[in-house]
């Protein structure tokens, strides 16, 4: 394949290993290293890449190959700069030797995989015969003896190298499971990563397959364990089983580079369009305060803030409507719907993010609070701080025994508020638009090609989780709202439920 061509394709894909380094080493300065071998290491090879077609297939090989040397020669410079000089001693004693070779012995013993270990330690330790062995397992004489033959030579090799296992054996991959769920909730989804093996295995196959031998290795993890929790992935269709014993995560997983891409790009695009879109609800609030519901002569930028969340959750239903099949949930385990995703990033408080948000916030059997508590606010702006208080005291407040801290509206008003604010819902569902395109290019750049074709529907149905707390943000941003300096509630609206 042409060097040119070659070239062209490494400048397209670089996000992608610089992202497949990341995941399998830090600090973030060891991994540019890596992915600049990975990077030279492709271009040198190009002449034994056949077409386009095998590229992608090509590169991981070679970004694993790669990984393994670096990981050789990083370890090999750190024990020399621990190496202190102790005085000449006599040779090893035969014990110490012996102990040396049983523990590499056990070592590689850990690594063989299903009907290799089991043969192996049916013929070798419980000195069953071959047909025994057939016997036990239920296969045939001829297959115990290739998996004792193949064996012997695995065996053979791996005593001779010096392995290294893989940072993940010592320092796991940050990882968190989501399900969004269309109707009922299966548990079984999220007690599955409750334990740190199954995530740090999706993250180890996200970029490359990977054998269980190989996961073994790199998460220094006895392959008898593996098989178990591989066995798992499987049935919950999380991991997918490649020819050759190869593995690779079946679903999408963000990563700290993606989401902070997303919002970079973002935030220059939309942060103008944002307060347009604010300036123009004040516009309107004398029109929505002339309906007459309790709280309706706050200042006008705690009504804003109260009103926000719904207009942005209005104008997503809007986008959601017209997007359709894009939104329409997967098939998971035992017939329930939804989508799966991974993050493999520890998720930090920031401002573009939200603590909680919901339409549906049950108060009483009649009343319910639709509220988003914003990143960009003073926790003690949020609506789950003070949710308690604010059912506790409703009752005076309707009674007109207390003053409001947040507006409450009828059912009627309701209805009326998506009349009144129905162009800035509408300007609200234009920007999920954009944000889903935007997320969608960004996630195809981050993502291995083998999860392709469920980005765009990751992008569509994670799209409210990243774009509430990031749109209230981008209000403040561009001027047009400000943050009022009290201690209570701020981002609720209280309504009737009908």
């Amino acid at each position: 394949m042409e060097g040119e061509k070659v070239s062209r394709l490494v400048e397209e894909n670089m996000k992608t290993i610089f992202a497949y380094a990341l995941s399998r080493i830090s600090p973030r300065e060891d991994a540019e290293d890596l992915a600049g071998d990975i990077i030279l290491a492709i271009l040198q090879s190009a002449p034994r890449i056949r077409d386009e077609n095998a590229f992608f297939g090509y590169i991981w090989s070679i970004a694993a190959n790669t990984y393994k040397k670096f990981l050789y020669r990083r370890n090999r410079v750190r024990l020399e700069e621990l190496e202190e000089e102790y005085p000449s001693q006599e040779d090893f004693t035969a014990e110490i030797l012996n102990a040396s070779e049983y523990n590499t012995l056990r070592r590689e013993l850990a690594l063989l995989s299903g009907e290799y270990r089991e043969c192996t330690i049916a013929y070798y330790f419980d000195g069953l015969s071959c047909g025994e062995i057939a016997s036990k397992l239920h296969i045939s004489l001829e297959m115990v003896k290739y998996y004792l033959f193949k064996t012997r030579k695995i065996m053979k090799e791996g005593i001779s190298m010096e392995r290294e296992f893989g940072q993940k054996s010592y320092q796991p991959a940050k990882f968190e499971f989501n399900v969004i769920f269309a109707g009922k909730m299966n548990m079984e989804y999220h007690s599955l990563f409750n334990r740190k093996l199954p995530g740090n295995i999706l993250v180890s196959a996200y970029y490359t397959p990977m054998t269980i031998r190989e996961l073994a290795v790199e998460l220094g993890v006895a392959a008898a364990y593996l098989e178990d929790e591989i066995a798992l992935l499987e049935k919950y269709h999380l991991l997918s089983s490649l020819p050759g014993g190869r593995y690779q995560s079946h679903l999408v997983i963000l990563t700290e580079d993606y989401m902070d891409e997303v919002y970079r790009r973002a935030e220059k695009e939309i942060t103008a369009d944002v307060g347009e879109i604010i300036l123009s609800v004040k516009g309107r609030l004398q029109e929505w305060r002339t309906l007459g519901f309790c709280g309706s002569d706050m200042e006008d930028e705690r009504l804003v803030w109260a009103v926000l969340y719904e207009l942005i959750r209005n104008g997503w239903g809007a986008f959601k409507a017209a997007l359709g099949e894009q939104f329409r949930e997967d098939e998971l385990y035992r017939g329930g719907r939804g989508t799966c995703y991974g993050v493999s990033y520890e998720v930090q408080d920031n401002e573009y993010g939200t603590h909680s948000f919901a339409g549906y916030a049950g108060i009483n059997e009649q009343y319910a609070a639709s509220y988003a508590d914003f990143h960009i606010l003073p926790r003690k702006n949020w609506y789950t701080m003070h949710a308690d208080k604010i059912r506790e005291n409703i009752g005076e407040v309707l009674a007109g025994d207390r003053k409001p801290d947040i507006p409450i509206i009828s059912a009627q008003q309701k209805q009326e508020l998506g009349t009144i604010f129905r162009k800035e819902i509408a300007a609200f569902g234009r920007l999920h638009e954009f944000l889903y395109q935007s997320a969608g290019r960004v996630m195809r750049e981050h993502a291995p090609q083998s999860v392709a074709p469920m980005v765009d529907k990751v992008a569509a149905n994670t799209l409210l989780f990243h774009s509430v707390g990031f749109l209230g943000a981008c209000a403040v941003t561009s001027g047009a709202l400000s943050i009022p300096d009290i201690d209570g509630p701020l981002t609720a609206l209280i309504y009737e439920v009908s």
